[in-house]
């Protein structure tokens, strides 16, 4: 009589194993959830151990099995004050709800949700105070970072946003269509690129600007590369520039109203100043120029200059000619003529 042979496969060991894998499943769930929790927790910390008020609702979190969803509601960051114009003070933003995600089996990715409204509050040296809403504030970013918590990677991505000014002056920016930007690190290098159209810019700031150009920039374009990333990452934008930040880019593009420019440029600092040069490609300058003098903005025997120059200059086939601005010892000039001091 023959012996039956054992089955590699059986209900049993079928279910042992699913049982296994959700096992394994779970804990790298629970692993990826108090990273998640660390990393809002320790982030807290250092905003706080910096001068930074945080405050925020209980944070809530959900998605097992395959994400890792943090939910908190109430977000308030308040950055401490100064008396010199530094980005990192004088400023609060306030928003209803923001939401953290990660996927279980990629721990290293994170993708950051905001909807709804999104308030700002700033005050400049002076202690003049200016607040403002942004609604919708519909913002979708991530980021990919590695193993030892050096960012890889980044993504933003913003929706049509009105913003509207509730105390104060009103923002540069009133209204734009959309815009996203993306940074990728390679090599202590950050390759940047970003674009952004039909952002309308508030009269009361740019004039006379809105008379001559008018109050939409149509498009903004830039791919751009910081190098000595990790001085910048590590120490903020200060250490960056004291220790050989350098940025340049090999496009960027502005159409505003009759000015239609795209170029490259290229900006190291010394002594705290950039120096470097921004190649410019304007269409129909002298129009432009004359437009500019007209408003005041250019001295007339600077126009007068800039277009003789102008004149010397081969049109290329689309209707440019190509400019160079020089900067330097903290002086903006076209050829040896200055146009502005930092």
């Amino acid at each position: 009589m023959r012996k039956a042979k054992n089955k590699l496969i059986t209900i049993p060991r079928l279910i042992i194993l699913a049982l296994l894998v959700l096992a394994m499943i779970m804990g790298v769930w629970l692993v990826v959830r108090s990273l998640m929790v660390n990393v809002v927790t320790d982030g807290t910390k250092t905003l706080e151990a910096e001068g930074y008020a945080v405050s925020h609702d209980e944070l809530t979190l959900a998605g097992f099995p395959f994400k890792v969803i943090a939910n908190s509601a109430n977000i308030s960051v308040r950055a401490p004050t100064s008396s010199l114009p530094d980005p990192s003070k004088n400023w609060a933003i306030k928003t209803a709800a923001l939401e953290l995600r990660s996927q279980t089996i990629n721990p290293l990715s994170w993708d950051l949700r905001h909807r709804g409204r999104l308030r700002i509050d700033m005050q400049n040296p002076l202690g003049e105070r200016y607040r403002f809403n942004i609604a919708p504030a519909n913002i979708d970013a991530s980021a990919t970072v590695s193993l030892t918590g050096q960012l890889k990677s980044a993504q933003l991505n913003i929706g049509p946003a009105q913003i509207n000014a509730l105390r104060g002056a009103p923002p540069l920016i009133t209204k734009l269509d959309g815009m996203s930007a993306e940074l990728k690190i390679s090599d202590n290098a950050a390759i940047l690129t970003m674009g952004s159209e039909n952002i309308h810019l508030s009269p009361q700031i740019i004039r006379p600007l809105d008379t001559l150009l008018g109050q939409k920039l149509t498009l903004v374009e830039l791919n751009a590369t910081l190098e000595n990333w990790s001085s910048l990452e590590q120490g903020g934008a200060q250490n960056w520039t004291d220790n050989g930040g350098r940025i340049w880019a090999d496009h960027w593009a502005v159409l505003w109203g009759s000015a239609d420019m795209v170029g490259d440029f290229d900006i190291g600092f010394k002594n705290g100043l950039p120096e470097g040069v921004i190649n410019i490609r304007i269409k129909k300058p002298k129009r432009l120029i004359d437009k500019l003098a007209e408003a005041g903005l250019v001295e007339e025997r600077q126009a007068r200059q800039i277009k003789g120059f102008l004149t010397l200059i081969k049109t290329s086939d689309d209707n440019r000619k190509p400019v160079q601005i020089t900067i330097k010892d903290g002086s903006v000039k076209y050829g040896f003529i200055p146009l502005y001091e930092l």
